[in-house]
């Protein structure tokens, strides 16, 4: 079964929700920011923990060694929240101090617009992730979070 990008982004925003709650190897999974009228929605985690065919469909590789990072914007209307365009750039810090650059890819659909980006994880550590949200016509911001990764 073909599935649509909008129900493949919420399968992993689900998912990572869950592994919050189940899985100590993720400390910190499906957070959101507010600020102004926008809603940010991320989560961090590693590509083995997506079964393989969201993995196929999302366009990444299943492996204990990339993570992924899932960002969304949503518009926030008076307590209805609705998907605006804009851009996601960022990059992860390790332990090491060794700063990787995360290129982000929009991912849209009738109904929802999502960024993905990957990021290679050697071995266990911890990121600290540096992303700047902009939404169309609105300002900037920056989400500032950190991920725990345990490989197995």
């Amino acid at each position: 079964m073909r599935r649509s990008p909008r129900s493949l982004v919420a399968a992993v925003l689900a998912f990572t929700l869950v592994l919050a709650i189940g899985v100590p190897r993720l400390a910190t999974a499906g957070q959101e920011e507010r600020f102004g009228d926008y809603v940010v929605h991320y989560s961090a985690l590693s590509t083995d923990l997506l079964s393989g065919a969201v993995a196929d469909q999302l366009g990444v590789p299943r492996s204990p060694h990339q993570g992924l990072v899932n960002v969304t914007i949503l518009r926030d209307d008076g307590g209805r929240e609705s998907p605006v365009a804009g851009s996601v750039q960022g990059n992860a810090v390790d332990l090491s101090g060794r700063s990787m650059r995360i290129r982000f890819r929009e991912m849209k659909d009738s109904g929802g617009i999502s960024w993905l980006g990957t990021f290679p994880v050697d071995g266990s550590d911890t990121f600290r992730f540096e992303l700047t949200v902009t939404p169309d016509g609105g300002a900037s911001h920056t989400i500032v979070f950190q991920q725990d990764y345990v490989p197995d």
